[in-house]
């Protein structure tokens, strides 16, 4: 694997890119002593190559290095959060909070709570998110981390699964790749998800997403298949099977069907509108396909591409419609 470059998300999982993070703070070596400088640089091209364990065993010889706030022990922690070895994760973070900025705290403790509660240590993970909601007064940030503290207490007490959290956990790490374009990644995370909970509709919705991004059209169509399944009025996933159905197998009469039920359930959607007339259309029905491209222009006045549709059929023109792709 190439070594990470500015522009890419930051292997540490922050979710910034990498110069806005771990390249920022590995670049003042006029703070790092000369005899730990090429251990620190070493450490962070190794993540940067995702070589956890080689960036862990370079982060331990400066274990007691903190630049800028940023300390090697965090690090640590995340090579391990990233490896899913969580009580060592859980170890190191709690190091990471005995030297770190009280700006850093939160973030910290957050991850701590996380790690906690994934290695099933639910009570101490309660202790942890009591603390970052004494460190923010974000009315957002408040209500999650209650909600959050009161499903752990229903697990601790029995009431429900572990795996509640441990899905809730793996679908935003899976939005977090999705959001890096770490496709692969999001499909291995999102597949193992299912093991956990195997009825949970956003599962199927995102490894349908995953997959049409990795160009994997026929998986995409089945796990969008059992996200309506679970839940018939998930009118994103219905809209998706649209396209499929339209864009890549051409089979225009299912992306109707489908365009049907996103419409049902979504009425205001407008590129389902805009799409289904680029449907009826291909099927012959010019009609039918003015009235969506009206229907469109009636949510969305500004529609170009609908407005252009309209003009062209009407003006006989009779070539292939803009809006899908050679």
């Amino acid at each position: 694997m190439m070594p990470v470059s500015r522009n890419d998300p930051c292997p540490c999982g922050s979710g910034k890119k990498y110069k806005k993070c771990c390249l920022r703070k590995a670049s003042h070596p006029y703070l790092i002593p000369d005899d730990k400088e090429k251990e620190w640089a070493e450490a962070f091209a190794c993540m940067g190559e995702e070589k956890w364990d080689e960036a862990i065993a370079h982060f331990k010889l400066i274990e007691d290095l903190v630049v800028e706030g940023f300390s090697a022990r965090w690090a640590i922690a995340a090579c391990y959060d990233v490896k899913e070895d969580f009580l060592r994760a859980a170890e190191y973070y709690e190091k990471a909070l005995e030297t770190c900025r009280a700006a850093d705290r939160y973030e910290i403790m957050n991850a701590l709570g996380v790690i906690r509660a994934s290695a099933g240590k639910f009570d101490k993970a309660i202790v942890a998110f009591r603390q970052c909601a004494e460190l923010t007064d974000d009315p957002k940030e408040l209500d999650g981390l209650e909600e959050l503290i009161q499903t752990l207490h229903k697990i601790s007490n029995g009431q429900e699964s572990p795996n509640v959290f441990l899905t809730r956990v793996g679908l935003q790490r899976a939005f977090s790749e999705m959001e890096d374009e770490r496709y692969e990644q999001a499909a291995q995370r999102l597949e193992k998800l299912k093991d956990l909970d195997p009825e949970n509709e956003a599962i199927f919705y995102n490894l349908g997403v995953v997959y049409t991004f990795l160009k994997k059209e026929d998986l995409a169509f089945a796990n969008f298949q059992k996200a309506v399944r679970f839940n018939p009025r998930y009118w994103q996933a219905w809209y998706n099977m649209g396209q499929l159905c339209l864009i890549k197998t051409k089979d225009f009469s299912q992306a109707l069907h489908c365009f049907d039920r996103t419409l049902a359930i979504a009425p205001d959607y407008i590129s389902a509108h805009h799409q289904r007339g680029v449907a009826y259309e291909l099927i012959g029905d010019v009609a039918k396909a003015v009235q969506c491209w009206k229907d469109t222009l009636t949510l969305d006045p500004g529609n170009k591409q609908a407005f252009e549709n309209i003009r062209r059929v009407t003006a006989g023109d009779t070539g292939r419609s803009a809006s899908v792709p050679e």
